[in-house]
């Protein structure tokens, strides 16, 4: 007797809701990684201490933020350097001597020998001040003459 081809019923598949298959989405906290990056810490380090490589942190950071990594890293770096130099500039504030002097070194461009730099702006300026002076070459024989006699300090500065 031959067999005979009975229909199975199709089989139902469940579909998952909220799934759509692959890899489970790992949370990543935001706030850690905003530490890590003020603190200055690249994204290969940042996405290593949150346990994530670092491809899973560029991508999740342009899905999630909307921007690159580059221009994220660099708005949270800033955020830090702007708290670091607000702690330091409190703390110079408070009287730390140290500290008031490397800021003054680092923000204003103070020198340990600033007479050095202002004595030769000044002299530099002076003779500049000269040269505009000069106007023949028997105003720079006069000149010459003056500079040598200051040399040998026949000249006292005063006028006379």
């Amino acid at each position: 007797m031959p067999k005979s081809k009975e229909k199975k019923p199709p089989v139902k598949v469940k579909k998952n809701v909220g799934h759509n298959g692959g890899r489970k989405v790992i949370p990543i906290d935001w706030s850690v990684v905003d530490k890590c990056l003020m603190t200055g810490s690249s994204g290969v380090q940042t996405a290593a201490f949150i346990g994530i490589t670092d491809e899973t942190l560029y991508n999740r950071c342009r899905k999630e933020h909307g921007v690159d990594f580059s221009i994220y890293l660099l708005k949270q770096k800033q955020k830090g350097n702007s708290l670091l130099l607000g702690k330091q500039y409190q703390v110079a504030m408070g009287g730390n001597v140290t500290m008031l002097i490397w800021l003054g070194k680092q923000r204003i461009g103070q020198t340990d020998h600033p007479t050095d730099k202002q004595e030769f702006n000044g002299s530099l300026a002076s003779l500049l001040d000269v040269m505009h002076l000069i106007k023949s070459s028997q105003d720079f024989d006069a000149l010459v003459q003056l500079a040598n006699k200051n040399k040998k300090g026949e000249i006292d500065g005063k006028d006379e």
